[in-house]
């Protein structure tokens, strides 16, 4: 050991310059593998970028998306981040993948994850000649990493952060390659890697493009697909052609030059054509689309709560979740035939209705429109005054006036035109359930989604004289039976806004009505008079056991529907009624499953019994008589509905809304009908009413069902029979006149009695106004 020191020192003595040179290459060369050390227990500490297991490479798959199916297991739609769908290797046709290999990684059957005579070309073009090669050297496995896991940004300049990430992107690829086969390899890249307009994975593009699978590519197709990938928008075949034709010539000559074409097929597919057929799929092409969009939030808010086994919250847009729903499409093509029909009808009478006035009544209403309009929102989101705003409401410009299931109006318009335009269209909103389980059947946010995206099943509006059976159920529930006299006289009462004299809506008063033949009219006068005698508190409590959350103030005058809420809590409330005082809780998705086939969420609310058995037996039969000779009796006299049904008609203030909602004996339906706002109406209560209004798309629907063979059972027999008990309930006049007028018909025929639903026959008018 002396002696290997004394040669030492005598060579550092001798020849200090060699000396030293070597001494500093020595450690240059020890202070190169400790920093490599460093790096690689860096990189594997994940410091640079995630750094996934083997098995987490394994399990990774495509942000696909998640698939909305309907009761059936018909798809209504997927919800995706980006637009991909999965192809499986052998989909894909040979002389796609010779075209990647050929172009992107030749050596990619050769090399284990990592070309390391392209890395040293990376590593010597980035750090010494100090080029930004963002794409050369890395191969498939790398690419595929990269897509996958992305690139975190650093902090150490460009040129250092992207060593970083190559040498991060190396060792994965050569942990990928460890547990996955060539074949494996480039099917992922193929459905992870992004295509021209905004795709993501081969099917989409070939789809978008070509209007057909990867499979039917044709060579020269799979060529110009490839050579996209080198810029998606520079090299685009729909927006730069040329460019995209002279890359594609490029890539079947290196396919040439790698033995994967011969000579006269080389010539014949650059001499073949592209054969583009350029189709862009709309993003809002779901079928029921207000009714997906609803299962989108839900599904989200339900997500939200559910952990992945790696602890995360699953993603709706990348998880490849499917998600089971209770809609039947077959159901809701006729809920939305019904409503288109009613609505065209009901669109022509209100313009000959209105004449030459304008659809909203006041100015208030128009101003209303315009602030809430998304133009003067953004407006004044960005900071621009009002002044402003308004002026450029009055300019015209070239714009397309939309209408509801026809043609758009293209022409000069302004923005407020555009306002007014939209005003002057009737809306309305229509939800059909399972009352036995609250399952939702159909959802017809409105008549046509590309005019108004505004659901309004959902939108809170004045309930009118639906509210009343909560009133009578309540009243019910305390003692009272459906016999009970309630005067119609005309009253003076004090509430929280000084005196107050409720009317019926024809101006008739006077006599007395018994508690179901006042529900069966809609009579104002005795339902007031009812909710005065029970007071206004069991009542809200009455709501809100079936289903009514929002606000609802112990006042007398909600007796006549001031209260707010919407068809998807009325429709949930009224199944009790035909459900023998069961409530279930509206819901429209049954369960959720992840990628591997599990259940991640399944849908478990029992139902709850919210009236007695005589109670819910007696206001059924109160509905019933609604339908049979009440303010719903055109369901049977105008429309030729005969299958057992109940239901309840309303009319908000000012015929500002009107509603009916129905059920037969196993489904329960919701329909309202009004304007953008309260101010755009009919005049008249003839035609304002629910009756008129919206108890035509019920009556429509159950025309549809009725007459499709496959679904007509769906509607079900008949309620159960009316108990004898409860029959004896109702041995009474529904209406006794005033005496002076009993006097004058002494001798003539006076009301008799109700026994067992006779059908009057006559078209009453909705009293349901206040």
């Amino acid at each position: 050991m002396k002696n290997v020191y004394d040669r030492i020192r005598r060579w550092r003595t001798e020849r200090p310059k060699t000396f030293y040179a070597l001494a500093g290459i020595s450690g240059l060369v020890a202070a190169g593998v400790v920093a490599l050390v460093v790096v690689y227990l860096m990189v594997n500490a994940g410091a640079f970028g995630p750094m996934p297991s083997r098995q987490s490479l394994l399990d990774y798959r495509n942000d696909v998306g998640s698939e909305v199916y309907d009761v059936t297991g018909v798809s209504l739609g997927r919800f995706y981040a980006q637009d991909r769908t999965v192809t499986e290797f052998d989909e894909l046709p040979d002389h796609l993948i010779q075209a990647l290999v050929a172009t992107e990684d030749s050596r990619f059957y050769q090399h284990g994850g990592v070309d390391w005579e392209a890395y040293g070309r990376v590593a010597y073009k980035t750090l010494l000649q100090g080029e930004d090669d963002q794409g050369g050297g890395s191969t498939l496995s790398q690419q595929l990493v990269k897509n996958a896991y992305g690139r975190p940004r650093l902090g150490y300049g460009p040129r250092v952060d992207l060593l970083l990430h190559k040498i991060r992107e190396g060792f994965l690829a050569q942990r990928l390659e460890s547990v996955m086969s060539k074949d494996e390899v480039v099917k992922r890249y193929l459905n992870t890697v992004s295509f021209p307009g905004n795709t993501f994975g081969i099917a989409a593009a070939t789809q978008r493009y070509f209007q057909k699978p990867p499979s039917e590519l044709s060579v020269r197709q799979s060529a110009s697909l490839v050579a996209s990938l080198k810029g998606t928008s520079s090299y685009d075949p729909l927006r730069a052609p040329e460019r995209n034709a002279k890359r594609t010539d490029l890539v079947l000559k290196l396919m040439h030059n790698a033995g994967y074409l011969t000579e006269e097929q080389l010539t014949d597919a650059l001499a073949d054509s592209l054969g583009l057929n350029y189709h862009r799929k709309s993003e809002e092409e779901p079928l029921a689309p207000h009714f997906t969009q609803a299962v989108k939030r839900e599904a989200l808010r339900l997500l939200a709560d559910i952990q992945r086994p790696d602890g995360e919250p699953y993603n709706l847009y990348s998880d490849n979740l499917s998600i089971y729903t209770t809609l039947d499409l077959r159901l809701q093509e006729h809920a939305e035939a019904a409503v288109e029909r009613q609505m065209t009808n009901l669109q022509r009478e209100f313009e000959r209705h209105l004449g030459r006035r304008d659809a909203w009544e006041t100015e208030a209403s128009l101003r209303g429109a315009i602030r809430n309009s998304q133009r003067w929102r953004v407006g004044r989101a960005a900071g621009r005054d009002s002044t402003a705003l308004v002026e450029e409401f009055n300019t015209p410009r070239p714009m397309e006036l939309l209408v509801p299931n026809g043609e758009p109006i293209s022409g000069e318009f302004t923005p407020l035109d555009s306002v007014k335009h939209s005003l002057s269209f009737l809306r309305s909103g229509f939800l059909v359930l399972d009352h036995s389980t609250g399952a939702v059947r159909a959802w017809v946010g409105g008549s046509d989604f590309d005019f108004s995206r505004y659901d309004h099943v959902l939108s809170r509006r004045q309930t009118g004289s639906t509210f009343k059976p909560f009133v009578y159920a309540a009243a019910l529930k305390k003692g009272y039976d459906p016999c009970y006299r309630l005067s119609n006289a005309l009253r003076t009462y004090e509430d929280e806004d000084g005196p107050w004299t409720p009317h019926n809506s024809d101006w008739n008063h006077g006599g007395t009505y018994s508690m179901h033949g006042a529900l069966t009219h809609s009579v104002n006068v005795a339902a007031v008079r009812m909710i005065m005698e029970t007071t206004p508190e069991p009542v809200v409590e009455m709501a809100r056991r079936m289903g009514l959350p929002g606000e609802i103030r112990p006042i007398p005058s909600i007796a006549l529907g001031t209260v707010e809420s919407n068809l998807f809590e009325m429709t949930g409330a009224y199944g009790a009624f035909a459900n023998q005082g069961e409530y279930a809780p509206p819901h429209y998705i049954s369960r959720i499953e992840n990628a591997d086939g599990e259940v991640i969420y399944a849908h478990d609310a029992p139902t709850e019994t919210v009236l007695e058995s005589r109670t819910a037996a007696q206001m059924q039969t109160m509905l019933r008589y609604v339908v049979e000779r009440g303010t719903a009796s055109r369901l049977r006299w105008q429309y030729g509905i005969t299958r057992p049904s109940i239901g309840k008609t309303g009319t908000s203030q000012n015929m500002a809304d009107g509603w009916y909602i129905g059920s037969t004996p196993t489904l329960t339906g919701g329909a309202w009908v009004g304007g953008e706002n309260t101010g755009v109406r009919f005049r008249n209560g003839n035609m304002g009413n629910g009756s008129h209004s919206a108890l035509p798309i019920w009556a429509y629907f159950l025309e549809k069902v009725e007459a499709d063979t496959v679904l007509a059972d769906v509607l079900g027999e008949d309620f159960p029979p009316l108990p004898a008990e409860v029959q004896r309930d109702f041995y009474c006049s529904e209406f006794i006149p005033p005496v002076e007028v009993v006097e004058e018909l002494e001798g003539d025929d006076v009301e008799e009695p109700v026994q067992a639903l006779p059908v009057s026959g006559l078209e009453p008018s909705d009293n349901g106004t206040r």
